[in-house]
């Protein structure tokens, strides 16, 4: 979501922009409609205040107008994977369930009235809303939902992982062979673009209601999801209505997709890259992918009765104004337009200390600190080490390296003090954080020292070559690359800083190349990198969503870049993600976070603080950690103006 972003032997590895490659990736996290500040290149959401007295007006009530400089991927809900990609698609589809409000391990009902679970935790049964239909007056049903499911598989792109993790093609496992998943897939395919979902024959009917499958269909209002058949093998995932709360569970009318272009193994389609027809509470009025778009609310909504009878959820509420976005990519005009009330909020790239400063002390800008769960979710940072790769093939290096980091002076100095430290693999706010109270690694020169002269690079001379560290260049970065510079040559460790231009850059290094080889250990872009910045920002609020992507050993933030192989951790891993037994949780994560924090695998960096920004006219919005549209707000039906 933002921050932007997509398994054995190990699985074929997704693209970037999101989650765990192999398949997850890092979702591009990019903050859509707020002031997004970022501290040292992450960015920190600032909520704007006014002082007591002062009358704050918008020059728009309805719509409700926004500048943001980033534009969506793609309008598809089973192909976006950037944050202003979600922030509309959230508004327009819906899925089975989402968040309960603020809650982010709480959920309800959207497109499902109530669900099961049975006694194993591999069977969820919904049962769905009867009255739900799409903008263009089709219904929603449990073939329609089906169709859906089973197209996000098929098409295969950056957020499929979070279906294939438990789901797969009837009959089979993700770990069939080749040819058995192609001609699954091909057949799969054939049956969405051939299937009617609106009246299914008695033949179609056979194949939703079939035996041995991921999503079968009960009856015309009822859906099984049958867990045990994605790349995490045989586990009742515990976070399942975590993933499937976003974008890549969400219902599209069979009919639409059918009649312009279809469905196509591996590809996407062209019509719903650019058009939207969902079951949310807004419509697209107007979409121009250089100047922005303006969505509005759905008269016909399915839900304009329906809410009244759930108030508490926010969800299905109908939508109370038009949102009317501005791609604006100039942050001095933004600033400018949020303090004269001529946009509601806005997002940039980067902002330094001092325009923080600058528009918290505005007429109309309230500036709120988030709870630390947030800035997890945008994004935590660490240091890489190569451990395939000299000098960092020595435990006694590593250990050096994580003592001689100098982390308050960094984060004053790169961060202003808006960062929090941390110890991974999961982050801080998430369930099953540091559950055995490791503390961070502590800044000890004399003990990076002792450290060195135990490794075959012994002080005064240390590792004799100069090592490429990656950064990227965005905000602070830089400069913290050099503070880096500065602490290693203490224990030398003398390392040249090398800049990439993006995140999407970085998720590039992550990936392979056709030889198979680790990209980041070549000489593109600059490497080989041995040493290297990276982060993770989350596809939904769950510990194994990190740990699958930077503590088991084919996770796309661990397998090219800190190369930790370690076959207790990956059994570890996937027995966490099966599991919901707090006593057992808590013993899996305490031996995860110990074995990463004895192997001495990274320096786990920062959690930069995040604050919301909007202006102080504006109601009603619900805040959410697993927002992606006004930062961390899921949808923006319920916001509205003085």
């Amino acid at each position: 979501m933002a921050a932007s972003e997509e398994p054995g032997g190990a699985p074929p590895g997704m693209e970037p922009l999101g989650g765990k490659r192999n398949p997850r990736t890092v979702r591009i996290v990019v903050a859509v409609i707020a002031i997004v500040v970022i501290v040292a290149g992450i960015a920190s959401y600032i909520v704007l205040t006014r002082p007591a007295g002062t009358t704050c007006t918008l020059s728009s009530k309805d719509p409700l107008i926004f500048d943001q400089p980033e534009t969506p991927d793609t309008l598809d809900p089973h192909v976006t994977f950037s944050t202003p990609g979600w922030g509309i698609v959230q508004q327009i589809y819906q899925s089975l369930v989402n968040y309960n409000g603020t809650k982010y391990t709480d959920y309800l009902g959207v497109l499902a009235k109530r669900w099961t679970v049975s006694p194993s935790g591999y069977n969820y049964t919904f049962a769905l809303r009867q009255d739900v239909h799409f903008s263009n007056g089709h219904q929603f049903n449990a073939y329609v939902m089906w169709f859906s499911l089973y197209r996000g598989i098929v098409m295969n792109q950056a957020g499929s992982f979070i279906l294939q993790e438990n789901f797969w093609y009837p009959g089979l496992t993700y770990y069939a062979t080749a040819a058995q998943n192609r001609r699954a897939a091909t057949q799969m395919a054939g049956y969405l673009n051939s299937f009617d979902f609106q009246n299914p024959v008695a033949a179609d009917l056979a194949v939703m209601m079939a035996p041995d499958q991921s999503f079968r269909v009960v009856d015309r209002f009822t859906i099984e999801l049958n867990m045990g058949y994605g790349y995490l093998g045989t586990v009742a995932y515990s976070f399942l209505l975590a993933a499937i709360a976003g974008p890549i569970a969400s219902a599209v009318d069979p009919a639409v997709v059918q009649a312009s272009g279809g469905v196509t193994v591996g590809g996407t389609n062209a019509f719903m890259a650019t058009n939207m027809v969902g079951t949310g509470p807004y419509v697209v009025r107007t979409f121009n992918s250089a100047t922005g778009y303006l969505i509005q609310p759905d008269p016909n909504y399915w839900a304009n009765n329906a809410s009244a009878a759930e108030p508490w959820n926010n969800i299905i509420q109908p939508a109370k104004a038009s949102i009317q976005i501005n791609f604006q990519s100039s942050a001095i005009t933004a600033i400018a337009d949020i303090k004269s009330g001529a946009v509601a909020g806005l997002s940039f790239a980067y902002v330094g200390p001092s325009q923080i400063d600058s528009l918290t002390a505005a007429a109309c800008v309230d500036a709120r600190l988030l709870d630390i769960v947030y800035g997890s979710t945008a994004g935590g940072w660490w240091i890489y080490m190569n451990q395939n790769t000299d000098p960092f093939t020595d435990p006694n290096v590593r250990a050096a390296v994580v003592h001689a980091i100098n982390y308050d002076n960094i984060i004053s100095r790169a961060f202003n003090g808006k960062a929090q430290r941390w110890v991974g693999p999961v982050p801080p706010g998430y369930p099953y954080y540091n559950p055995g109270n490791l503390q961070p690694y502590p800044y000890d020169l004399n003990l990076a020292m002792q450290e060195m002269n135990q490794s075959r690079w012994k002080l005064p001379g240390g590792y004799p070559n100069t090592i490429n560290y990656m950064y990227i260049k965005l905000g602070d970065w830089e400069q913290v690359a050099l503070l880096l510079q500065s602490d290693l040559a203490k224990i030398g460790i003398r390392i040249n800083p090398v800049g990439i231009n993006n995140i999407d850059d970085l998720y590039t290094e992550q990936g392979r190349d056709n030889a198979g080889n680790c990209i980041s250990q070549t000489t593109f872009s600059g490497g080989p990198f041995p040493i290297g910045q990276e982060f993770y920002t989350s596809d939904y609020i769950s510990p194994d969503d990190w740990t699958q992507n930077n503590a088991i050993s084919y996770g796309s933030a661990n397998d090219c870049m800190a190369g930790y192989v370690n076959a207790t951790m990956d059994s570890l891993v996937i027995a966490a993600a099966g599991d919901t037994n707090p006593t057992n949780l808590t013993q899996y994560y305490t031996q995860i976070t110990q074995l990463m924090y004895d192997n001495y695998t990274v320096a786990w960096l920062v959690v930069p603080q995040q604050y919301q920004v909007i202006s102080s006219a504006v109601h009603g919005y619900v805040t959410n950690p697993m927002g992606a549209a006004l930062p961390f707000v899921v949808v923006q039906n319920t916001m509205r103006a003085d």
